[in-house]
Formats: C-alpha cells, sequence, structure tokens
C-alpha cells in the first residue's frame, strides 16, 4: 500500500526536530498561586524542539509560567539523547525528549529519571516514511536490502521503522539503519540520493513533500504503532527531591499549555511558526498530535514493551515497568 501526500486534518499528527542551538528566554516572575513560591524561580528545560513540544511552546508564549512564579529558558537540543544527558549533567533542569531515551538511560545506565508529564503520543500523518521518486519503492515490502536514515542508532525513529516493517513482514536485518540524519535535514538526504528512505516527522513531512515531491511510502500510524507515546518530560529524582514547589509550579502551568494545545488548533500554529520557525502556510497544512494532560502508566509501557521486542533492551529487562519512572508529588 502506497500513500502519497499524506493530509493532515486538525488533530493528527506531529513532527519533531526543528532549529538547533538556540536558546529562548521567558522573563518575568509574577506571584505563582496561592501557596509558597517555587525554591528555584529560574530554571531552564532543554527540549528535543518539536511540533510535540507545542503545550510547553504555549505555556511559555502565554504567560503561564510567569503566573506561577517561573521564568523558564527553553535551550533547543539537536537530539533527544543531548537533552537528557545536559540534564542529568546539570546543565538544565527539565528535559523534553522522547521515551525511547528516557527508558534507555534508566534501565541501561541507570540514570534514576522521573518522567513529570506527557507532551504528546502519535495520530496518523505524524510520521510517514518517505522515498524519492528515483527509488521504486512502492509499498513497505520493497524496503528489504534498502538504506533508512535515521537520526541515532536505536532511536525512537528506529523502533517505529522495526515496528512497521514486523506488520508488513520484512525481516529488520534486511535492512541497514544509516544514523547521523538529523530529521529536519532527512529530506534532502533523500533528494540527493544518500538513502532510499526516512521515518520524517512533521513538519518536515510536508515541506517533504511540497520542496523536493518525496512521496509517502506508509503512515507510521499504523499496527502495533498506533496512538505510540512519543515526548514527554522528565527530571532527575534528586532535582524532583530538592525542588518540589518548583516542579509544581512547573506541571501546572505546562498543563494548561497542554490543554490549549490539544482544543485550539490556531494557537498551536501560532507557538510552532513562533517557535520552530515554520511558516504560516505550511503550519496550516501540518499533523498535530494528541496532546495529554498528566501521565498514563499504561500508555507509556507500550515503550519499553516495544523496545524489547525489537531488541532495543536485553531480555533480562523484561519486568522493567515504566511505572517506576513516573513522579509521585509528596504527600501533603
Amino acid at each position: 500500500m502506497k500513500f502519497i501526500n499524506i493530509r493532515r486534518v486538525a488533530a493528527v499528527g506531529a513532527g519533531v526536530l526543528a532549529l538547533t542551538g538556540a536558546t529562548v528566554s521567558c522573563s518575568g516572575t509574577t506571584s505563582g498561586q496561592a501557596g509558597a513560591r517555587p525554591e528555584k524561580p529560574a530554571i531552564t528545560v532543554c527540549d528535543f524542539p518539536t511540533i510535540d513540544s507545542a503545550g510547553l511552546f504555549i505555556a511559555k508564549m502565554k504567560g503561564y509560567f510567569q503566573q506561577q512564579g517561573l521564568t523558564v529558558t527553553i535551550k533547543y537540543e539537536p537530539f533527544s539523547q543531548q537533552a537528557v544527558t545536559d540534564q542529568e549533567s546539570g546543565k538544565c533542569d527539565i528535559s523534553s525528549a522522547d521515551y525511547v531515551t528516557y527508558v534507555d538511560d534508566e534501565v541501561l545506565h541507570d540514570a534514576n529519571l522521573r518522567i513529570i508529564a506527557e507532551a504528546s503520543f502519535l495520530q496518523p500523518g505524524q510520521i510517514g516514511l518517505l522515498t524519492s521518486p528515483r527509488y521504486s519503492v512502492e509499498s513497505v515490502s520493497d524496503l528489504a536490502g534498502k538504506t533508512i536514515a535515521v537520526a541515532q542508532r536505536g532511536d525512537i525513529a528506529t523502533l517505529l521503522v522495526d515496528s512497521l516493517l514486523a506488520e508488513y513482514g520484512v525481516a529488520q536485518s534486511s535492512v541497514i539503519f544509516k544514523p547521523g540524519t538529523p530529521l529536519n535535514t532527512a529530506p534532502a538526504a533523500l533528494d540527493a540520493g544518500e538513502v532510499v528512505a526516512a521515518p520524517v516527522p512533521e513538519p518536515f513531512l510536508t515541506e517533504g513533500e511540497e520542496s523536493y515531491g518525496l512521496t509517502a511510502v506508509a503512515d507510521i500510524d499504523q499496527g502495533g504503532s498506533v496512538n505510540f507515546p512519543v515526548q514527554g518530560f522528565a527530571v532527575t529524582a534528586a532535582w524532583a527531591r530538592q525542588y518540589p514547589g518548583t516542579l509544581r509550579a512547573f506541571t501546572t502551568a505546562l498543563n494548561e499549555g497542554q490543554e490549549q494545545a490539544d482544543t485550539d488548533r490556531a494557537l498551536v500554529e501560532g507557538a510552532i511558526e513562533k517557535f520552530l520557525g515554520i511558516k504560516p502556510e505550511t503550519a496550516a497544512l501540518i499533523a498535530l498530535p494528541n496532546y495529554p494532560l498528566g501521565v498514563d502508566a499504561q500508555r507509556l509501557q507500550r515503550v519499553p514493551d516495544a523496545m524489547l521486542r525489537f531488541g532495543l533492551l536485553p531480555g533480562k529487562d523484561a519486568s522493567f515497568r515504566i511505572a517506576s519512572m513516573i513522579y509521585a508529588a509528596p504527600a501533603g
């Protein structure tokens, strides 16, 4: 089955990686809601900058952090792993990254992370497996023996492609993953003939179709990946213990942004134009993800389960439950 120019509707799909090396500040420290002010009123969020982060962007843009007594600086990172690594080393307070990175760091590297909020989960049209018309790739089955670009080996893009291959009965070992291709440059790499296919998220999916005439072999949101959790927010357990009031203020403001993102497409478009540098005409076409509130342990457990299935986690970790990573606020 071949999907060409996957069209977007108001509540579908979200994109990933955009700008790198930029820093955006949110100034102002008006008093928060009833209760003590945050212990740390100025914080930095290391963000893998994506359309999935629209709730964060809206909370900044609408002043919800300021209302909670927080000054928030967003530090854009080129990869999810870099965002989490910088958080773990103390270069930022909170990270916004994909769940494969969080689980990998927690299980394999004892990072002692706590997931404090969800950012997004997959919807139709959010990520498409793109190819160039120069190749004779009419379906997923045609990918055997072909090179597929990913940002990093064993990342969430790798996992989602593995799931798609399994859906079509294509062996993982029959494709060649080529790491080192940032998601925002994947369409250009396809056009240049550097790779045969790439899982490309919005807004680069739409841009790739329109700018290079690329076609989508398949929508990633199918089979075992339907509604798959993509991105969230986390802190270290030590940071959460030291700054519980700051964490409460952050999640309160973020929840307001998430709720707005999930109900007001025009506001999301304005936020991604502002924070991701997306053109208005592109923003009007892209697919958006679901922006949930809180943290659903059952939904997030799908991530380590899929990682185990496709060999991204060793079998000895089959008993791992992501619920152990979910932050629980102290009583009182």
